[in-house]
């Protein structure tokens, strides 16, 4: 019986990959788009706090005092799964997204750098009921509708949950969500539980819910910058800049919690309040890729093959590079 499920588990995680779509992939190989080396294309997804950047021009003004005749475009994706095979396909230079989706959705014919990572935040990731709701354990998920992002940190938090109640996830009903639909699928009870992330966790704390399972419980639990080596290649000092001026950006977030909260509100369908909840749970900054951090990574990247039924794990250390400039 536990075979059976496994078995069955496999195929609806296939079928909910397939959901993302396939873009740039031509007869099972990967077609990636050539860079544009006039332009510095970032992707980001759903709500990300990169739309403060975005605004400011933090990252244009950079470029102007090094004199770099670069165009920065921004590019908005739904969710982490496009995003990253957005990157992976060179339809953009630069992404973050969760740590889990490249363990998930990562292409052996697709090589990739990561650049830097964002610190652990386990408290920002949680499956979530309402308040009148019947549902107080993992365990009681069974048969239930569950909406989350495919291939996302939520979706892995969803299945080490089951995983920890001795269920898989063809005991639930799975529910594709973008995570900027969240508050509307809670508001209209499209679902029984739902595998968040932030800020949409804080957004829709008003409406009154219970946590069931949090990020504690899961390897997945940080952001990571990801580029291609040919977006990389001749443009290190670039992406290097790019790094330092968002990892410039987020300090001032972290610093400065209601002017930031001010700007992004402005700029979202989240109140201020929220983003101010959302700060609370979710610290911002980049670091390099220690080695301490990438044993962490693999440890992760081993758990999403297993639970998830990917025929074997993602080599961590393959997309780690020394690709920082000298100063």
């Amino acid at each position: 019986m536990r075979v059976l499920k496994m078995c069955a588990g496999i195929a609806l995680l296939t079928a909910l990959l397939l959901l993302i779509g396939c873009g740039g992939y031509e007869s099972g190989s990967l077609v990636r788009q050539p860079v544009d080396t006039g332009k510095l294309k970032l992707g980001y997804s759903g709500s990300s706090a990169l739309i403060g950047l975005r605004e400011r021009g933090d990252l244009e003004a950079r470029l102007a005092e090094q004199s770099l005749s670069v165009t920065v475009e921004w590019y908005h994706y739904d969710d982490d799964a496009s995003l990253f095979q957005a990157v992976e396909e060179g339809r953009v230079d630069m992404v973050a997204v969760g740590d889990a989706v490249p363990a998930l959705l990562h292409r052996e014919d697709a090589s990739l750098i990561y650049l830097a990572v964002e610190p652990a935040n386990p408290a920002a990731y949680a499956i979530v009921v309402p308040l009148d709701s019947d549902l107080f354990a993992a365990a009681d998920l069974k048969g239930k509708r569950v909406a989350y992002a495919p291939a996302s940190n939520e979706h892995l938090l969803l299945l080490q949950a089951l995983d920890s109640a001795g269920l898989s996830q063809s005991d639930v009903k799975s529910k594709k969500l973008a995570p900027a639909d969240t508050l509307r699928s809670l508001e209209r009870r499209e679902a029984d539980a739902w595998a968040v992330a932030e800020p949409e966790l804080s957004r829709i704390e008003p409406l009154g819910i219970r946590i069931v399972a949090d990020g504690s419980i899961s390897v997945a639990q940080r952001d990571i910058y990801v580029t291609t080596p040919e977006s990389l290649e001749g443009r290190e000092l670039l992406l290097q800049l790019a790094i330092d001026t968002i990892s410039s950006y987020e300090d001032w977030v972290m610093e400065q919690i209601h002017d930031a909260a001010e700007l992004l509100s402005d700029l979202s369908d989240i109140e201020h309040a929220s983003w101010l909840s959302s700060f609370d749970r979710k610290s911002y900054g980049t670091a390099p890729l220690l080695a301490s951090i990438v044993q962490e990574e693999q440890q992760m990247a081993d758990a999403a093959a297993m639970l998830s039924g990917r025929p074997r794990s993602v080599d961590i250390q393959s997309f780690i590079r020394d690709w920082r400039p000298e100063r």
